[in-house]
This record gives structure tokens, C-alpha cells and sequence, in this order.
């Protein structure tokens, strides 16, 4: 009865993890989604910079095209908050019923962790062209590829490396996620009876 009681409690345990990876997968893929339409932006805007002048180029497409981008700027920061809250409810899950796997979630934990440290709009004192966050509108896109401004190295970081960073180390806790949910789903090995441990 008691070994009943025990892999009932098993399946109930790698169903939870089985409803998190699967909402896990849902938010990875809409976040990725949506720091891939800040590149396009960004790609947009520096075609158009170069081409017809910048801000302007959009003309009546200029408002939307804002809207876009801080509807997309908000979808990614609360998927990716969704996905830091998911590693730890999959963690707690996985150490409350010692399955394997904890070291490959707590590694996805701190990937995403990262990418949520990259997508976090961080205070810009002053008027500074520093770095704010890995997201972005589209008035810091017109003020980094107006005519009287120079994109620099600091604007391709911020504008190119960083979304693709966010997208890099989304990757990688999907990748850590997806080996540890093929060591939890594992067979568990056969127990001993206590005289022959």
C-alpha cells in the first residue's frame, strides 16, 4: 500500500512538472517573439535611417509602430518573469519529491535569470545614451539613428547584441529545462530493502 501511496504521489509530482514545462514552452516562445520584433524594429529603422531620413520615414505607421513595440517591450518582460517564476515552482517541485534533475533546472534558473536582468528597464540618470534596458521604443531608436546622431558601438550593443543575447540565454534555460525534464521522467532506480543497504 505504501508503494502505491508513493508512485501515485510520483506521477502527481511529474504532472506538475508536465504542466509547467508545457506553460514554460508557451512563454519562451512568445518572449523570443517578442524581443525578435525589437530587431526587426531596429533593423527597420536603421534601413529607413539610411535611406530617407529616419523618423520620418514611417510617417502615419510611426504610432502604431510604437505601440507594437511596447506592447511586444511588455509581453517579453512578463514572459520572461513568468519563465523565472516557472524554474523555481519546477525546482521546489522536483527537490520537495527528490527527482533528478535539480542541478539542470537550478542552471535554467539562472540563465533566465539573466535574460530577465537584461529585459529589466533599468534608471538612465540624466539624458545619457547608456544602457537601459535590452528592450526598447521607439523614441530611443530615433535618438540613436537621427541625423545628428552617431549609432556607435554602444548603440549596436544595446540595439543588436543585447536582444540577441536575451534570445541566447532564453535558449539555453530551455535547453537546461528540456535535460532535466529527461532526468526527472527517468525510471527512478529500484529501492533496497533497508538489510540491504
Amino acid at each position: 500500500m505504501i508503494e502505491t501511496d508513493e508512485l501515485d504521489l510520483a506521477q502527481e509530482h511529474m504532472a506538475a512538472i508536465d504542466v509547467l514545462r508545457v506553460a514554460k514552452n508557451a512563454f519562451v516562445w512568445l518572449a523570443i517573439a517578442a524581443v525578435l520584433l525589437h530587431l526587426v524594429a531596429f533593423g527597420a529603422v536603421m534601413a529607413a535611417a539610411d535611406s530617407e531620413g529616419g523618423q520620418g520615414a514611417f510617417g502615419a505607421w510611426s504610432d502604431r509602430f510604437d505601440q507594437a513595440l511596447s506592447i511586444a517591450g511588455f509581453v517579453a518582460r512578463a514572459s520572461v518573469l513568468v519563465i523565472n517564476g516557472i524554474f523555481l515552482i519546477s525546482l521546489l517541485v522536483c527537490l520537495s519529491a527528490k527527482m533528478g534533475g535539480a542541478a539542470g533546472l537550478a542552471r535554467g534558473c539562472v540563465w533566465a535569470l539573466v535574460a530577465l536582468a537584461l529585459v529589466t528597464p533599468w534608471i538612465n540618470a540624466g539624458d545619457s545614451a547608456g544602457f537601459t534596458s535590452a528592450l526598447y521604443g521607439t523614441a530611443d531608436l530615433y535618438r540613436a539613428t537621427g541625423a545628428d546622431a552617431a549609432l556607435g558601438w554602444m548603440g549596436a550593443v544595446r540595439f543588436g547584441l543585447c536582444p540577441i543575447l536575451v534570445i541566447a540565454m532564453l535558449l539555453a534555460s530551455q535547453w537546461s529545462y528540456r535535460a532535466a525534464h529527461h532526468r526527472m521522467s527517468l525510471a527512478p532506480p529500484a529501492r533496497l530493502p533497508i538489510h540491504e543497504v
